[in-house]
C-alpha cells in the first residue's frame, strides 16, 4: 500500500495546505433555473426565492445532483444557510474549488465578488458581511456554449457529438469555510532546487504588520531534518531550506515513482510577536523534472520510458465530480496496476486530491488546460488568465512532471500556417515556464508544435504495420516527410524545426469492444472479444516500443466516457480484459 503525508485529512479539498479548522459546505443546497435571467433584478440574491433542490457539488445535468436535467440551461441559482461563531480577531473565507463559469457571490445580501472561469479555486474574504446567528449564502452561476471560454470535453451543441460530451454547468466542485487569523498565510508555492538540495518557498499573506516571522519545519520520516525562522518585512517573498540529511548514510532522500515515501513533512508557523497566528501543514520532496539532448531526465538519470494511460475523469453518475477520496484513489491504483506509470489528465483539471494520491501511490502526471473552440482577443485572454489560476494552484505536486496548455490546435486551428496563433501557443509555453520553471511544457500537444520541451504525436493507425511505417524513419517524420502517413498532422509549426526534444507518441489505441451500445464508438474496427483487444493493443504499443529515438506512449483511454466506449474499463470501473494482461503489455518495455 502507501503511507500518507502527515498533512492528509480526508475529504480536505486542498491536501498541500492544511489547516485543521475546516467546514465543508457539500450538500443539499436551494436551487432553481433561471431561464429569463429575472433573478438579480427580482433580488434573489436576498434569499428565499428558490424553490427546488440540488445536492452540491454535483452539476445539475447529473443524476448525482437529483436533478438529471440535460437541456442547457444558462443561469442558476443556489441557495442555503449556516452558521458561524467568529472568534474575534478571526476571519472567514469562503472557497469554491470549481464552478462553471462566471460565479457571482452573495452573504446576507451583500456582494462578495465575482469569479469567472469553470476550473480553478477561488476565494472570498466573507468577514464583512457575516452575522450572528443564520447566515444566507447566496450564488448564481452563469454559463453558455460560449466556444471563448475553456470548456474542454463539454459540448457547445445541444447533443452529444464525437468526443464532445454533456456540458457541466455551475457549481462541480467543494464549497467550504476556513477560518483564519486577521494576518495570515495566503499561499506558501514550493519549487525544488535539486542540485542544491534545497527547496525554495514562495509565501504571500493576507494582511501584513510589523512582527511577523514564518518558521517552516521539515518532518523526514517523523524525525525534524530542518527548519527556519525569518523575519518579514512584506506580504510576500522568498525562503529556502537545505533538506540534506546530515544523520543519514545517504543524505539525499530524493522522490520517484518508486520512492514516493521520500517525502518530506512540513509545518509553517506565522508568528506575530512571537506568538503563532496560523498554521499550516504540507509535505515537499526533492524531485527534478529536465531534457538532456533528445532525453527526459528525472532526477538527472535518463531511467524512465514513459507508459502512460489517457484518462478523462468522467464518472457516470456524478460528471465530471468525483464522489469521494476513495474513487479517485481507486482510479490512480487500478492505472498502477495496469503497469502504467503515467497519467495524462486529458481536457480536465482534477480534482486537487487525485494528484496527491499520484504523489503518494506513485504516477507521474501531465496537467492539461481545458481547451477554448474560437481564437479571438477574449479566447486568447481567458485562457491565459484561467491558466494562470491553475498553475499557481497547483505548482509543487510532485507528481507533476508537465504542463499542456493547448491540445490538438483546438481553439487555435489554423496554427500551422497563422503566426498569431503560433505566438499564442508559444507565450503560453512561456507563461508556464514564467510561473514554474521547474517542469517540463508541451506547447501544443498532438502536432503543430512551436516552443516545446516534448514533441508529442498523436497517431490512431489501427495496425502495427501503420505505426512503424510513419515513425520508421523518425528523424525524417519529425523533418516534415510525412510520407506513408494519414492520421497525423506535421509536427511543427510553419517556420519552427525539430531541435532535438525527446519524443512521446502522446495518443494511439482507442479500441473499443463490438459488444458496446449502437452509437458508441472508438477509432478503427471495433474488437470483437477481450482477446482481439488485447491482440490489437498489443501490436499496436510494439510498434511504439520499436521507434528508435521515442521515450514513451500515452495509451487511450482508462475509461470509456458516455459515448466514447474505447477505454480499458467501463465507465463504471469494470475491466473489459484482465488487467494483468494489460501489465504484460506494459512490461514491453521496462525502465531504462
Amino acid at each position: 500500500m502507501f503511507a500518507h503525508a502527515q498533512c492528509y485529512k480526508q475529504g480536505y479539498p486542498r491536501p498541500r495546505f492544511v489547516r485543521d479548522g475546516w467546514t465543508c459546505l457539500d450538500g443539499k443546497w436551494k436551487f432553481s433555473f433561471d431561464d429569463a435571467d429575472e433573478g438579480e433584478a427580482k433580488k434573489w440574491y436576498k434569499g428565499g426565492k428558490l424553490s427546488g433542490e440540488i445536492v452540491v457539488p454535483f452539476a445539475y445535468q447529473t443524476k448525482a445532483s437529483g436533478i438529471g436535467d440535460e437541456h442547457r440551461h444558462d443561469h442558476l441559482w443556489y441557495e442555503r444557510t449556516f452558521s458561524c461563531r467568529l472568534a474575534r480577531g478571526k476571519r472567514l473565507l469562503l472557497h469554491f474549488d470549481g464552478a462553471d463559469y462566471t460565479a457571482k457571490v452573495w452573504l446576507n445580501g451583500q456582494m462578495l465578488g465575482t469569479h469567472s472561469g469553470g476550473y480553478s479555486r477561488f476565494t472570498f474574504d466573507a468577514t464583512h458581511a457575516l452575522k450572528a446567528g443564520e447566515n444566507v449564502l447566496v450564488v448564481k452561476c452563469d454559463d453558455s456554449y460560449s466556444a471563448a471560454q475553456p470548456r474542454g470535453k463539454q459540448r457547445c451543441v445541444p447533443e452529444n457529438v464525437s468526443c464532445f460530451y454533456t456540458d457541466t454547468s455551475g457549481i462541480w466542485k467543494t464549497i467550504w469555510l476556513e477560518e483564519v487569523a486577521d494576518v495570515s498565510l495566503e499561499r506558501v508555492l514550493t519549487t525544488c532546487e535539486y542540485e542544491r538540495q534545497c527547496v525554495l518557498f514562495e509565501y504571500k499573506l493576507r494582511g501584513y504588520c510589523e512582527g511577523l516571522t514564518l518558521e517552516i519545519e521539515a518532518f523526514y520520516q517523523g524525525a525534524r531534518a530542518a527548519r527556519t525562522e525569518t523575519q518579514l518585512f512584506s506580504d510576500h517573498g522568498k525562503i529556502r531550506l537545505d533538506l540534506t540529511l546530515n544523520d543519514h548514510m545517504l543524505n539525499m532522500k530524493p522522490w520517484t515513482i518508486g520512492r514516493t515515501e521520500q517525502h518530506f513533512d512540513l509545518v509553517y508557523r506565522l508568528r506575530r510577536a512571537g506568538e503563532t497566528v496560523d498554521e499550516v501543514r504540507s509535505y515537499t520532496a526533492l524531485v527534478d523534472y529536465r531534457v538532456r539532448e533528445n532525453r527526459i531526465e528525472v532526477n538527472y538519470l535518463p531511467c524512465y520510458y514513459f507508459r502512460m494511460v489517457l484518462a478523462q475523469g468522467y464518472y457516470p453518475q456524478s460528471g465530471l465530480t468525483p464522489k469521494s477520496d476513495e474513487e479517485l484513489l481507486n482510479d490512480v491504483l487500478m492505472i498502477k496496476e495496469m503497469g502504467f506509470n503515467g497519467v495524462r489528465m486529458h481536457q480536465k483539471i482534477e480534482d486537487e486530491r487525485f494528484y496527491y494520491f499520484c504523489d503518494m501511490v506513485g504516477l507521474f502526471c501531465w496537467l492539461e488546460m481545458p481547451a477554448v473552440y474560437d481564437f479571438s482577443p477574449e479566447s486568447a485572454s481567458a485562457l491565459m488568465r484561467e491558466w494562470t489560476e491553475v498553475v499557481l494552484q497547483y505548482k509543487g505536486y510532485l507528481s507533476v512532471m508537465a504542463y499542456v496548455p493547448v491540445n490538438e490546435s483546438w481553439g487555435v486551428l489554423q496554427t500551422s500556417e497563422n503566426a498569431q496563433m503560433q505566438r499564442l501557443t508559444s507565450g503560453l509555453y512561456s507563461l508556464t515556464k514564467a510561473l514554474d520553471p521547474s517542469r517540463l511544457v508541451i506547447s501544443n500537444d498532438g502536432w503543430e508544435h512551436t516552443e516545446s520541451d516534448i514533441v508529442t504525436l498523436h497517431n490512431y493507425a489501427q495496425s502495427g504495420r501503420e505505426l512503424s511505417l510513419a515513425y520508421g524513419d523518425l528523424s525524417a517524420f519529425l523533418s516534415g516527410k510525412l510520407t506513408g502517413d494519414t492520421h497525423t498532422r506535421a509536427p511543427f509549426a510553419d517556420g519552427w524545426k525539430y531541435s532535438g526534444q525527446p519524443v512521446i507518441v502522446s495518443e494511439y489505441g482507442g479500441i473499443a469492444l463490438r459488444a458496446d451500445e449502437k452509437g458508441d464508438w472508438g477509432y478503427g474496427n471495433a474488437a470483437k472479444d477481450a482477446a482481439e483487444l488485447l491482440a490489437r493493443m498489443r501490436e499496436l504499443t510494439q510498434a511504439i516500443v520499436g521507434v528508435d529515438g521515442c521515450q514513451g506512449y500515452c495509451y487511450t483511454q482508462f475509461t470509456d466516457v458516455m459515448q466514447e466506449k474505447n477505454g480499458l474499463v467501463t465507465e463504471d470501473r469494470r475491466p473489459k480484459a484482465d488487467l494483468k494482461e494489460i501489465r504484460k503489455i506494459n512490461s514491453l518495455v521496462r525502465e531504462i
